[in-house]
C-alpha cells in the first residue's frame, strides 16, 4: 500500500509517493521462534511508532506462516519468498544460528522432499527467478540471502549471527535429542555449507553477533532506526488528501508540532482505512448516500446533517475514509477523525483545525490550549473564540465537514457541558454547509445529539444505521487484505472458519482476529489458534483473550512466578485495572509508581521501557491524551478489564469446552465490590504519597469516595492543604470542577455517613485547629472555648508576629466561610468571613477585597441587602488599591451586584444611574461584549425595564408593552449567551428563566410565566442541593402563579417546599412569614371549595414528599 505525501515548495505542492518500511525476515524457523517472537512483540511496535512519525508505517514480512495450502500445493513457496524479498527492498534482515536450513539433497531417501523441492524450483524459474537453477543445492535461507544481495535492490541488509556458544549456555547439561534437532546443525555437509555461507556474508556485509533475544532486539532496533532516519529524513513532508484545497499549503508551515502531528495522523488514518483495495465493496450503498448528502449543498429542502450510526466496530470510520478518498467536488471537504491522535479528541483542537483549513484568521495564540487539565480564563476564551469563529464560518463559507467517532469527542472536565449541550454546533445550519457525523450507538454522545437536535427541529438531521458486513465474501476480503499487508495468506477453510462466526459481520472483530494471527508465529498451530479465537461468543470475550495474551507476552507477577495461562495476571493486568478504575486515566509515572507501591520492586520492578514496549503493542486499545494521561480506548477493553477485576472467573460455555469470562457480574456483588474497592484503595494510597497538586486533588478523594471510605474522604476534605486547593483553584474561574467535586463529596457523605460532622462543624473545627496551632507556636496558651472563635482570633492578632502566618490563617477562614455561604450555611459562613476580616492585615488589600466580596454575596443570599451593598462598596474601595491585573473587570462585576441590591430594594433611580456607570466601565474593556459580566449588566438592565414597566399605569398599554418587549428581547439574548457559555444546566441559566418568569407574570402572561419557572426549577433540582434557597425562591414564585391561576393544590405544594427550605436556612421569621400566610390562604380556599363541591377532592395515597393536602382539610 502506497501513501500520498506532499512536499511544500515555494508556490505549489508536489505529490510524491512514500512506501512503507517492509523488511523481509530471513532465518531458519524452528530455532528462531524465540527471537522472532521477541521482535514482533517488543521491537516492531516501537519501529511502527517511528515510521508513523515519518509519515509511513512498518510492516515486516515474517513468513513463519502465511503461505496457504493452495500456494504450497502449487509449488509457489520459494517463489513467493523471493517475491516478498523484492517487495520489502531495500530492507532485508537475516538471522543465522547453527542450522543451515531445509535444502535439496540428492542423497536423501525422502522422495517426497525431493519432489517438493524440484517443483518449487521449477515454479520459481518460470516466474522469473531464472538464476535459481544454478543454486538448486542451496537451502531456502541461502536462496533468500542470494536473492537479497545479488538479485534485489536490498541496500539496507542487516545480518545477525547467533553466538557460537549459545547452545552450551542455553543447555548447560547438554541438549536432548529433540533440542539438538532444533538448535544444532543437521549434518557435516550442512555444517560445511553454513560455514561457507557465513564467511561469504562476512566478506561483503557488516555482521553483528548476539547471545539473547533481547540483545538481538536492541541491536536491530538501533540499526533500523538509524536507517529509517536517513531514508525518511525529509521532515517537510506531510500527508495530503486530494479533497484539501491548495491554499492549505501556506498555512501548514506555521502549525505547531502538535497540530502537525494531528494533521499527519488524520491523513495516515484516512489513507490506511480508506484504501479501496482492502475494503472490497464494503458500504457501497451508503457511499451513494454520502455523495448525495454532500452534493446537496444549496438545496433548501435537504437536511443539513447526516448521522451515520451503528455498533462499535461496524465500519463507520472505514466507510467515511473510503468516501473521503474518492470525494470529487469543488466544495472543500474537511474531515476530522476523533481518536486518531492524542490531540484529535479535544474539541478546541478540532475546531481550530477546521478553521485553519478554511483560512479563518485567528489571533496569535488564541487557539492554543494550555497542556494542563486546570482551567484558566485564557483557555475558556480560546475555546469560546473557536466556537464563535466556527459558527461564523458555517454561516459564511461553503464546505462539507465530516466528523468521525463523535462519541470520543471531549473537552476538559470544566467544559463538558459544551459537549453535552452541543453549543459548539449552531442551531441553524445554512444550505451552503453540509455536515456528516458518525457515532456509536448506544452512547451518551448519541443521546446528547438526538436530544439537542430533536429539540432544535425535526428536520435538522437524517440518520442512517450501518449494520456491518453482511456478505461473507466481503468479510473474507477484509481479513485477507489486512494480512496481505504483512504478506500472510489463509486457506479457504481457515477464512471460512473466521468469516462465518456470529461476530464476523463486525469489521473491528475481523481486524482484531487478523491482528492476533499476525503476531502468531507457529505454522503448525495456526488452525488451533484460529479455533481458540473464534470460539469467543462476544467481542468482549475476544478482547478478554487478547488481554490474557498481553499479560503472557509482556507481564510478570510481583514475585516472578508463573500463572495459569487461561487467566490474566501480573503487572499488565494491574496496570490496566488501575487505568480502568481511575477517574481521568493515569500518566506513565502514576502507573509505574502505583505498581511499585503494590510490590513490583527489585527484580520485578516495571520500568519505563517495559511500559513503552507494552503500550506500543496495545496502542490501538489505549488512548494517550496530550496531557500524557492514558485511558482505555473502547468498551470492549473496559469490560475485559472489569472481568479481570472480578478475579477472572470465567463462565462455562455449554456448547464448548473452552471457558469464557462473564460480563454480567455473576459473582456475588459483595465479592466484586471488595475487589473493586481494593483497586480504588491502592490508587488512593499511592496518591496520598504524592505532592499536593491538581492531579492528586482530582484522583485522591474520588478513590476514597468510590471505595466508600467516608472517614478517609472526610479527612481529605477537612485537611487544610487539600481544602485550600479545592477552593483556591476554583478562583481561577467559576467553572472549576474541584469546586463542584467538593459539593458532591459532602452530599455523598451526608447520604452515606450521617454520623460524620457536617460542613459547618468541620470547617469551624479546621479553622479552630489552625488558630490554636498558631497560638501554641508562639508559646501562648490558646483559649479553647468551643462556642466562639473571636477570642482565638484576638489571641492570634496579639501574639503571632509573622505576617505570612496571619495572612494564611485569614485566607483559610475566608475560604471556609465562602464555601459555607455557597452551600447556604449562612450564619456560620458569615461568622468565619468576619473572623477572616478581623485577622487580615490592613495592607493585604487583595485579600481584603476577596473577603468583602464573599461577605457581600452571603449577605445578599441572606436577604440582608443593605449589608450586602455595604460589603460590596468596601470591596470596591479595596479593589481600587489592589494590584490585581483585571481590576476593571472585577469592578464591573461588583457594580452588577450592587445594582442587584438596588433592584431588590426597589431603588430604581439609583440602579439606573449605576447601570449607566457600569456600561461606561465596560466600554473601557476590549472585547467586552464577549464577557459574562457584560451580559450580567444586560440582565440587570432587563430587570430594571421590567420593574419600570410594572410601575406604568395599565391605561398606558402601548408604553408598558413596549418596555416589557424590550426587556424580554434582552432576556432572550442573555439567555442564549449563558446557555452557550455556561451550558443549559448552569444556575445562572436558571436565574435567567426565573427572571423571564417574573416578566411574563407582570405582563399577565401566566402560561409563559409558569413555563419559565418550571424550566428554572428543573435546572435547580438537577444541579443544586434539595435545600438550596434558590429552589425556595423559585417554588415560592411558581406557587404565586398557581395561586393566581386558582390551582390551589399546586400552589400549596410549592409553598410548602419553599417554607421548609427557608425555615431550615434562615433564623429570622420575616423571611418566611409571607409564605405561611399564603399557605393558610390556599388551605382556606381549598376548604371552601370542598364545602361547595365535596366530589372535587378524591382521597389519594399520601404524596412521597411534602405535606398531604388532606391534613388541612
Amino acid at each position: 500500500t502506497l501513501l500520498y505525501t506532499i512536499k511544500f515548495e515555494s508556490d505549489h505542492m508536489n505529490c510524491q509517493i512514500k512506501s512503507p518500511c517492509c523488511p523481509f525476515i530471513s532465518s531458519t524457523f524452528k530455532d528462531f521462534h524465540e527471537e522472532r517472537d521477541y521482535l514482533v512483540k517488543h521491537i516492531f511496535p516501537e519501529l511502527q511508532q517511528i515510521c508513523k512519525d515519518k509519515c509511513t508505517y512498518f510492516a515486516p514480512i515474517d513468513l513463519r506462516w502465511g503461505i496457504n495450502k493452495n500456494q504450497s500445493q502449487a509449488g509457489r513457496v520459494i517463489s513467493l519468498c523471493l517475491d516478498y524479498i523484492h517487495t520489502g527492498s531495500p530492507y532485508f534482515i537475516c538471522l543465522l544460528g547453527d542450522r543451515y536450513g531445509y535444502h535439496y539433497d540428492e542423497e536423501t531417501s525422502d522422495q517426497s522432499s525431493k519432489d517438493w523441492f524440484r517443483k518449487n524450483l521449477e515454479v520459481a524459474y518460470k516466474e522469473g527467478h531464472t538464476w535459481i537453477y544454478s543454486h538448486k543445492d542451496k537451502s531456502i535461507t541461502e536462496l533468500e540471502i542470494i536473492s537479497a544481495l545479488e538479485h534485489s535492490d536490498c541496500t539496507r541488509s542487516f545480518f545477525y549471527f547467533r553466538d557460537q556458544d549459545y547452545v552450551k549456555k542455553k543447555f548447560p547439561d547438554g541438549p536432548t535429542e529433540e533440542q539438538r534437532q532444533i538448535y544444532c546443525v543437521e549434518n557435516a555437509k550442512s555444517s560445511e555449507k553454513l560455514v561457507r555461507l557465513k564467511d561469504k556474508i562476512r566478506a561483503s556485509q557488516k555482521v553483528a553477533t548476539f547471545s539473547s533475544a533481547k540483545e538481538l532486539g536492541d541491536i536491530l532496533l538501533r540499526d533500523l532506526k538509524a536507517a529509517i532516519e536517513i531514508d525518511y529524513k525529509d521532515s517537510d513532508t506531510m500527508v495530503r488528501l486530494p479533497h484539501l484545497p491548495p491554499v492549505v499549503n501556506e498555512r501548514i508551515h506555521n502549525l505547531t508540532p502538535e497540530k502537525r502531528e494531528m494533521i499527519l495522523s488524520h491523513h495516515l488514518f484516512e489513507a490506511r482505512n480508506g484504501d479501496p483495495s482492502r475494503l472490497a465493496d464494503f458500504g457501497l450503498g451508503l457511499l451513494d448516500t454520502l455523495n448525495s448528502h454532500a452534493y446537496s449543498i444549496g438545496e433548501p429542502t435537504s437536511k443539513p446533517i447526516l448521522l451515520i450510526t451503528g455498533q462499535q466496530g461496524c465500519g463507520k470510520s472505514t466507510l467515511l475514509s473510503r468516501w473521503a478518498l474518492q470525494y470529487d467536488s469543488d466544495v472543500p471537504l474537511i474531515t476530522h477523525y476523533i481518536g486518531c491522535s492524542t490531540y484529535s479528541r479535544d474539541l478546541s483542537y478540532m475546531l481550530e483545525n477546521v478553521l485553519q483549513i478554511l483560512g479563518v484568521n485567528l489571533e496569535e495564540g488564541s487557539g492554543e490550549v494550555p497542556l494542563t487539565a486546570q482551567c484558566t480564563s485564557k483557555q475558556w476564551s480560546a475555546l469560546q473564540d473557536n466556537i464563535e469563529h466556527f459558527n461564523q464560518a458555517i454561516q459564511k463559507q461553503r464546505f462539507v465537514l465530516a466528523i468521525d467517532c463523535l462519541e470520543s469527542l471531549s473537552a476538559d472536565s470544566d467544559h463538558s457541558h459544551v459537549i453535552e449541550d452541543f453549543t459548539w454546533l449552531p442551531n441553524s445550519i445554512p444550505d451552503t454547509c453540509r455536515i456528516i457525523i458518525t457515532c456509536t450507538t448506544p452512547s451518551q454522545h448519541y443521546d446528547y445529539f438526538t436530544r439537542n437536535y430533536n429539540s432544535k427541529g425535526e428536520a435538522n438531521f437524517t440518520e442512517h444505521v450501518l449494520g456491518g458486513i453482511t456478505d461473507v465474501s466481503e468479510r473474507n476480503v477484509v481479513v485477507q487484505k489486512h494480512l496481505e499487508t504483512y504478506c500472510k495468506h489463509l486457506d479457504p477453510q481457515q477464512l471460512h472458519t473466521i468469516c462465518n462466526t456470529s461476530l464476523s459481520h463486525n469489521p473491528m472483530y475481523l481486524v482484531a482476529v487478523a491482528n492476533e494471527l499476525r503476531v502468531f508465529g507457529i505454522y503448525e498451530e495456526v488452525d488451533s489458534q484460529i479455533d481458540n479465537i473464534v470460539e469467543a461468543p462476544t467481542q468482549e470475550e475476544l478482547w478478554y483473550n487478547i488481554f490474557i495474551r498481553w499479560c503472557r507476552d509482556y507481564g510478570w507477577s510481583d514475585n516472578l512466578q508463573s500463572h495459569p495461562s487461561g487467566e490474566p495476571f501480573g503487572w499488565v493486568q494491574d496496570a490496566l485495572c488501575f487505568i480502568a478504575m481511575s477517574r481521568r486515566g493515569l500518566t506513565e509515572t502514576e502507573i509505574l509508581g502505583a505498581l511499585y507501591m503494590i510490590g513490583y520492586r527489585d527484580s520485578s520492578e516495571v520500568r519505563s521501557a517495559d511500559w513503552a514496549s507494552f503500550y506500543r503493542a496495545a496502542q490501538d486499545s489505549l488512548i494517550k491524551e496530550h496531557t500524557g494521561i492514558f485511558s482505555l480506548a473502547h468498551g470492549c477493553v473496559q469490560k475485559a478489564v472489569l472481568c479481570s477485576v472480578m478475579g477472572g472467573t470465567p463462565e462455562v460455555n455449554v456448547t464448548r469446552a473452552t471457558r469464557y469470562p462473564t460480563h454480567q457480574l455473576r459473582r456475588m456483588p459483595s465479592m466484586f465490590r471488595r475487589t473493586h474497592n481494593c483497586y480504588h484503595t491502592k490508587l488512593a494510597k499511592y496518591f496520598e504519597t504524592q505532592p499536593t497538586n491538581w492531579r492528586v486533588l482530582e484522583e485522591l478523594p474520588w478513590h476514597w469516595s468510590q471505595a466508600h471510605e467516608w472517614g478517609k474522604l472526610h479527612e481529605i476534605v477537612r485537611t487544610p492543604r487539600y481544602f485550600e486547593l479545592f477552593r483556591s483553584s476554583s478562583e481561577i474561574n467559576q467553572f472549576n470542577t474541584f469546586k463542584i467535586d467538593l459539593f458532591r463529596y459532602w452530599d455523598e457523605m451526608k447520604q452515606h455517613a450521617p454520623n460524620i460532622p457536617g460542613p459547618a462543624e468541620t470547617y469551624n473545627g479546621m479553622v479552630r485547629k489552625e488558630l490554636i496551632r498558631a497560638v501554641e507556636e508562639c508559646g501562648e496558651t490558646p483559649d479553647q472555648a468551643e462556642e466562639d472563635l473571636a477570642r482565638l482570633v484576638s489571641q492570634v492578632r496579639d501574639c503571632v508576629s509573622s505576617k505570612e502566618r496571619v495572612v494564611k490563617l485569614s485566607k483559610s477562614a475566608w475560604l471556609a466561610g465562602q464555601f459555607l455561604g455557597e452551600i447556604c450555611d449562612y450564619e456560620p459562613g458569615t461568622q468565619l468571613l468576619k473572623h477572616a476580616l478581623k485577622l487580615c492585615p490592613g495592607k493585604e488589600v487583595d485579600l481584603l477585597y476577596q473577603i468583602n466580596y464573599s461577605l457581600g454575596k452571603v449577605y445578599y443570599y441572606k436577604v440582608e441587602w443593605q449589608h450586602a451593598r455595604s460589603s460590596f462598596n468596601e470591596a470596591i474601595e479595596k479593589l481600587r488599591l489592589s494590584s490585581l491585573e483585571n481590576k476593571l473587570e472585577e469592578e464591573c462585576a461588583l457594580y452588577n451586584n450592587i445594582v442587584s441590591t438596588y433592584l431588590l430594594l426597589k431603588q430604581l433611580d439609583e440602579a439606573e444611574n449605576l447601570l449607566r456607570e457600569t456600561k461606561n466601565k465596560f466600554g473601557m474593556l476590549s472585547n467586552y461584549k464577549k464577557s459574562p459580566g457584560y451580559y450580567m449588566y444586560r440582565f440587570n438592565k432587563s430587570r430594571l425595564l421590567t420593574k419600570r414597566a410594572n410601575k406604568i399605569p395599565n391605561e398606558h398599554v402601548a408604553e408598558k408593552s413596549a418596555l416589557f418587549a424590550k426587556a424580554n428581547r434582552i432576556f432572550d439574548k442573555t439567555l442564549d449567551f449563558r446557555k452557550r457559555h455556561y451550558g443549559w444546566r448552569h444556575p445562572l441559566v436558571a436565574l435567567n428563566w426565573q427572571e423571564k418568569g417574573f416578566l411574563y407574570r407582570q405582563w399577565e402572561n401566566r402560561g409563559q410565566s409558569e413555563v419559565c419557572f418550571k424550566n428554572a426549577l428543573k435546572i435547580y433540582d438537577e444541579v443544586l442541593s434539595h435545600d438550596h434557597v434558590l429552589r425556595a425562591t423559585c417554588n415560592y414564585h411558581l406557587g404565586m402563579i398557581y395561586e393566581e391561576l386558582y390551582k390551589w393544590e399546586d400552589a400549596l405544594s410549592c409553598f410548602e417546599i419553599a417554607l421548609k427550605i427557608r425555615q431550615s436556612r434562615f433564623t429570622r421569621p420575616s423571611v418566611w412569614q409571607d409564605i405561611q400566610r399564603r399557605i393558610r390562604k390556599c388551605q382556606n380556599r381549598m376548604r371552601r371549595e370542598l364545602e361547595e363541591d365535596p366530589a372535587r377532592f378524591v382521597p389519594a395515597p399520601p404524596p412521597t414528599s411534602g405535606t398531604s393536602i388532606l391534613v388541612y382539610l
